[in-house]
């Protein structure tokens, strides 16, 4: 009768068991994909000024650093800074960018420039926010005259990493398939090099869909 009374106590703890913690997962094998959707309403048109407008730079040979912008992008997209004002005083040099992913993890990026450089340079990875961009010592040199211009362009973040900048099913535009793919850049592991330049026109009032194929790679 004791064994009996045992048994039943024993069963009955199981059950209370598994009543109250199932759990269920599905198997995920180290070559296995997932299709992500990723809804982007309304991107603001690309700009080479929406940051900075002709912002004076260096007024010696010091670094500088900047830290105040006329806005933050509007969606996580790619940085564009062209040199203006007098060019032949811009030396060659390696201006450093600095915010956030879309995740909110620090990341920085750094935009060359050559001498008497007067055309833009366009970064590639996806700035979610802006801190700061540090303008190292001698990267303008004779009177200071040059001005910078900072602007958020055409590329815009993917959600998540893609192995290949291939793995992308399609796109729609304000819900109808795009007839041309947008383009894409892909890393492994780097959440903010993977993005998406939409064939059709990003204007503030355009929305957009993209369906591609992650990776479960991203480290930061």
């Amino acid at each position: 009768m004791k064994m009996i009374f045992a048994l039943a106590t024993m069963l009955a703890g199981i059950t209370s068991e598994a009543a109250t913690r199932p759990y269920y997962q599905d198997i995920k094998l180290p070559t296995q994909k997932m299709i992500e959707f990723q809804a982007i309403d309304n991107p603001a048109a690309a700009s080479t000024s929406n940051g900075l407008l002709a912002n004076a730079g260096a007024t010696s040979a010091a670094a500088v650093v900047v830290s105040t912008f006329l806005a933050q992008p509007d969606v996580a997209r790619n940085l564009v800074l062209t040199p203006g004002g007098t060019t032949t005083d811009v030396e060659a040099c390696n201006v450093v960018a600095a915010g956030t992913d879309m995740n909110s993890n620090a990341i920085t990026e750094t935009l060359a420039f050559s001498a008497n450089a007067s055309s833009a340079t366009t970064g590639n990875k996806a700035f979610k926010t802006l801190s700061s961009l540090t303008f190292p010592a001698n990267c303008e040199s004779g009177a200071f005259g040059a001005t910078w211009s900072l602007g958020y362009g055409e590329k815009l973040g993917v959600k998540r990493c893609m192995d290949k900048a291939g793995h992308i099913l399609f796109s729609t535009l304000n819900g109808a398939k795009e007839a041309t793919a947008p383009t894409m850049a892909a890393d492994a592991s780097v959440l903010s090099l993977n993005t998406a330049d939409y064939n059709g026109t990003m204007n503030g009032s355009n929305d957009f869909e993209l369906f591609f194929m992650q990776n479960f790679r991203c480290t930061r």
